[in-house]
């Protein structure tokens, strides 16, 4: 669901395929378990969501394997339409095909349509007051 809403608590990006949805390319996958809710809390929270993806890369045009049904921004927004997975900007400029990406500001998501750790990432965004007592050890630097 778009919103016009500035960020109040900064900006978060966040992959499509294998991170909101299972790897399904050309179809989208289903779901993986709580990214949606993870969304929704994060969006509650202030943060501007952009989903950042290879589907909308203009190499797919310099392919000519553009399909307007999985590739087009419409697509990914019809898709996280139909799921109620919240974000305000669908971003369009090229993401590189690669085999790896390599952040100082990443999370990683592990899991699929059954379980996964999005509320833990969830929990390592929010404001302390609103964080589990517990922390998970990847998150706790001393």
């Amino acid at each position: 669901m778009m919103t016009n809403n500035p960020a109040l608590r900064g900006v978060v990006v966040v992959d499509l395929d294998g991170t909101i949805c299972e790897h399904r390319y050309p179809a989208f996958g289903e779901p993986i378990a709580g990214a949606r809710e993870a969304l929704q809390r994060l969006k509650a929270a202030g943060f501007w969501i952009i989903i950042h993806t290879v589907r909308t890369a203009s190499s797919w045009q310099a392919a000519e394997t553009y399909v307007p049904e999985v590739n087009s921004p419409e697509a990914v927004s019809a898709f996280l339409q139909h799921h109620q997975i919240p974000y305000d900007e669908i971003w369009m400029h090229d993401k590189p095909f690669a085999v790896a990406y390599i952040d100082d500001r990443g999370l990683r998501l592990t899991g699929n349509r059954s379980t996964s750790n999005w509320h833990e990432i969830a929990d390592a965004l929010l404001p302390w007051e609103a964080r589990p007592i517990d922390l998970p050890r990847w998150f706790v630097r001393f």
